[in-house]
């Protein structure tokens, strides 16, 4: 009679090897902990290891192909997907996965496939009517995707899932208001979901999450001679932890009148409270013949309503010889693909007080990507004066441009303004273009 081993007993008993080791020591622990880790590649080799053992344990199967997809190896994930759809027939857990890893690359048809295969077999499932929603808003089917939604809703209103479905789609839609209302709701529902706090963070204005550098450079023609100013900005946009905002790193060199002068700041948009950002500046200038020598801002910006933001704020620039106080506001609404807005400044110098408002019309065709006009008059028109600006007289500033991003990475931007001061006029071209990584 043959001798029956531990690890057969172990099978005959309808046990799995996993089963071996208790607590954290036990292989499939050590492979979860790696995980929520998002070391990957640790995961990946511990299960491997268990499948050699066990190569039809169901959870180490699918921890193993959740590993290789956000480990960015989407084909293994693929492939492991496809042989526990063989192993597990109808499994919903594996086919929306399968359906997911489609969408993730563009494979529309396959994807609604699926999410149409598990809708076969259950019925109502709303993680599949979820997944369909997102395909039709991949596809621009908007309609349809924001009707799917409202249905999952209708019959879950805590389907936190749906919420930030929806808030992508508004987001899509440049409804950015909207999508932050979305985005707060799917939060609620589920505040440890890390996504979901990501993407309510980059809807906020100000605060997209990103590393960037930037360079800009801005010409200023005049119709009375003089030679154009020439303006140069070199920045690193810098993402704090844990979703703390935007720190700015930037430089400013002008050349005006044969003299050369440089900026040397730091800008900041950290979160406050709900709904709430701050816009703060430090800069020194050197040796501040056209910039100021310090100058500081600190304004705050709240948001109210379903997406309403309003601003309030102070601005102190100290030239050699002189210092201005500027006081800030602003106010704008989101409407649609459409923000409408109207800066407001009331400035005091040497006692004198001044007031100058601009009105823009930002229209969004993604969260990021927009066009604007402006129109605007007063005293002190331009969003960082130096000591010329100063003695600018009352006037009106027509002004447009564009800001866009190609594959969510290269930045390119384009302003031109149009300004005349009691017969002086005043054109600014300005071309950036920048560079993001996250």
């Amino acid at each position: 009679m043959r001798k029956t081993t531990l690890l057969s007993l172990v099978f005959l008993l309808g046990l799995s090897p996993l089963g071996l080791l208790s607590g954290d020591n036990r292989p499939f622990d050590r492979a979860q902990r790696a995980m929520k880790l998002k070391d990957y590649r640790d995961a990946i080799a511990i299960c491997l290891g268990l499948l050699d053992s066990a190569p039809g344990d169901y959870d180490v199967n699918f921890l193993l192909a959740q590993a290789y997809a956000r480990s960015g190896e989407r084909d293994k994930a693929m492939a492991q997907l496809v042989k526990m759809d063989s192993l597990f027939p109808r499994n919903s857990d594996v086919v929306l996965f399968l359906a997911r890893i489609h969408t993730w690359r563009g494979e529309y048809a396959k994807a609604q496939a699926r999410y149409a295969e598990v809708l076969e077999f259950a019925p109502g499932n709303e993680e599949a009517l979820v997944g369909t929603a997102d395909v039709a808003a991949r596809q621009k089917n908007f309609a349809k995707a924001r009707e799917i939604l409202g249905r999952v809703l209708e019959k879950n209103p805590r389907n936190a899932d749906a919420y930030y479905h929806l808030g992508l789609l508004e987001q899509w839609q440049g409804n950015r208001g909207r999508a932050r209302e979305d985005f707060e709701k799917a939060v609620a529902l589920e505040p440890e979901n890390e996504d979901y706090k990501v993407f309510l963070t980059q809807s906020a204005p100000r605060l997209q999450k990103k590393f960037e550098l930037r360079y800009q450079h801005e010409i200023e023609a005049f119709n009375d001679g003089r030679t154009d100013f020439e303006d140069d900005r070199l920045a690193l946009n810098i993402d704090l932890p844990k979703d703390a905002g935007v720190l700015i790193l930037k430089y400013n060199q002008t050349y005006r009148f044969g003299d050369t002068d440089h900026q040397f700041g730091l800008e900041a948009y950290p979160r406050l409270w709900s709904k709430a950002y701050g816009h703060f500046e430090l800069d020194y200038g050197t040796p501040a013949v056209a910039f100021p020598r310090l100058s500081y801002l600190a304004e705050i910006y709240q948001g109210f309503l379903s997406a309403a933001e309003a601003s309030l704020g102070a601005w102190r620039m100290s030239f050699p010889g002189r210092a201005v106080t500027v006081a800030l506001g602003s106010l704008g609404y989101y409407v649609g693909n459409y923000y409408p807005y109207v800066r407001l400044n009331y400035s005091r110098d040497q006692g004198q007080y001044s007031f100058s408002w601009t009105l823009n019309v930002r229209r969004y065709f993604s969260a990021e990507n927009y066009f604007y006009l402006g129109y605007g008059e007063g005293s002190l028109l331009f969003e960082s004066p130096t000591l010329q600006d100063l003695f600018a007289n009352r006037g009106r500033i027509y002004l447009a441009g564009a800001v866009w991003y190609i594959a969510r990475r290269v930045r390119l931007e384009f302003h031109f303004s149009h300004a005349s001061e009691q017969g002086l006029v005043r054109n600014t071209f300005l071309l950036s273009t920048g560079y993001r990584w996250r």
